[in-house]
């Protein structure tokens, strides 16, 4: 795992999630990210880690396949993210925030 502190840390996850909410990058891109430049983990290792298959990881980075929002909350877990509704439109969300 990189050594970062916890406020490149945060800024790190406000980055990838400022991208994901401004459809720079999907969710399976930001999961794969998480997984493989920050932790530095096969996708083997962080399947076993979250409790899930190695196939449910690579269809939620390839973003294929339907997965309920437990199984995505479960692969996002170790960075403290979970699932949310939020807004398609971004002045709305831009407006929440």
């Amino acid at each position: 795992m990189k050594k970062l502190t916890s406020a490149e840390r945060e800024a790190l996850l406000l980055e990838l999630l400022d991208k994901l909410y401004k459809k720079e990058m999907t969710q399976g891109k930001v999961s794969r990210y998480l997984r493989k430049d920050y932790l530095e983990f096969n996708q083997d290792k962080y399947a076993k880690l979250v409790k899930i298959s190695r196939r449910t990881l690579s269809d939620i980075e390839n973003d294929t396949g339907q997965q309920t929002q437990m199984v995505l909350n479960k692969a996002f877990r170790p960075f403290n993210i979970q699932m949310q509704l939020v807004p398609t439109d971004i002045s709305v969300l831009n407006n929440i925030l």
